[in-house]
């Protein structure tokens, strides 16, 4: 078997609950123990839960926020202070709960978690710099369905990338995570180190460049959150693209779902169960 020594977590929103039920499955047969680990959105968040062992824990918490949240959005909220989208609190605080001082520690220790984030480039504003990359995003993946967008760079956009092990808090942790899914109007426009974060879904929404040349020291494992085409994933070597054996039902942004939750991480599981038999014995 193939040993990894990094894993990349594509960005989904709720879909990517299936990569904590595949790696659950996966990792401990396996004995995944990746030196670097990329995500973007809210596949960073499911790197965060994978590597310090709290999928469990963000997965109950997940459940029981959206089983209290009855709508996707509330137009009764426009003119009060409530927010009309109830995604960043739930984000946040489901971030936020499954680190405590140990979980803490554990991401300072490493491995590295890799988080991409985006930024619009110096001729757009935040709004226009918003709804640009938000909009050449889902043109480029309606037209092309590519893995690896690349439409947002070729206007000006840029990249960064923020390392979890090198913050102080959980507060701090979550702020990064949620600058990676800023999506506009379920996450508002979001500021890091001065600059206007975005998706960094618009960059590459399977977070490869967060490795920055790390590749060449091993092998790759990633771990989409849907199902493509025929011929739209590359294929390069040194690189493992692990795709569900099906999408999985629930929508990016549908915090309303808790049983289409658990249904993904129960085909994550399942599909980890036969990656195992698959590529266990193979060198």
């Amino acid at each position: 078997m193939k040993k990894f020594k990094s894993v990349v977590f594509a960005g989904g929103g709720g879909r990517c609950i299936w990569q904590v039920g595949f790696w659950d499955a996966a990792s401990p047969e396996l004995k995944l123990k990746p030196e670097i680990v990329a995500g973007v959105s809210a596949g960073a968040a499911m790197a965060l839960a994978a590597i310090t062992g709290q999928s469990g824990a963000a997965l109950k918490l997940f459940k029981e926020a959206t089983t209290l949240n009855r709508k996707n959005f509330y137009p009764g909220n426009i003119f009060s202070s409530k927010p009309v989208f109830p995604h960043y609190d739930i984000y946040k605080n489901a971030i936020i709960e499954i680190i405590d001082k140990k979980t803490l520690s554990k991401i300072q220790k490493g491995p590295e978690i890799r988080v991409l984030i985006s930024h619009p480039p110096i001729y757009l504003g935040p709004r226009s710099g918003t709804f640009i990359g938000l909009l050449s995003y889902v043109i480029e993946k309606a037209v092309k369905q590519p893995a690896h967008p690349m439409l947002a760079s070729k206007l000006g956009f840029r990249s960064s990338v923020i390392k979890l092990n090198e913050c102080s808090s959980r507060e701090e942790i979550a702020h990064i995570i949620l600058c990676s899914s800023c999506t506009p109007p379920f996450v508002p426009i979001m500021q890091l180190e001065g600059k206007t974060a975005l998706d960094g879904g618009i960059i590459d929404n399977v977070p490869v460049k967060a490795l920055q040349g790390d590749e060449e020291k091993g092998n790759t494992l990633i771990l989409m959150s849907k199902t493509y085409k025929k011929g739209r994933i590359p294929e390069i070597p040194g690189r493992l693209y692990v795709e569900p054996s099906k999408t999985p039902e629930i929508s990016k942004w549908d915090y309303t779902s808790p049983h289409l939750l658990q249904k993904a991480y129960d085909e994550g599981r399942r599909d980890g169960e036969l990656f195992i038999k698959k590529y266990k014995n193979t060198k």
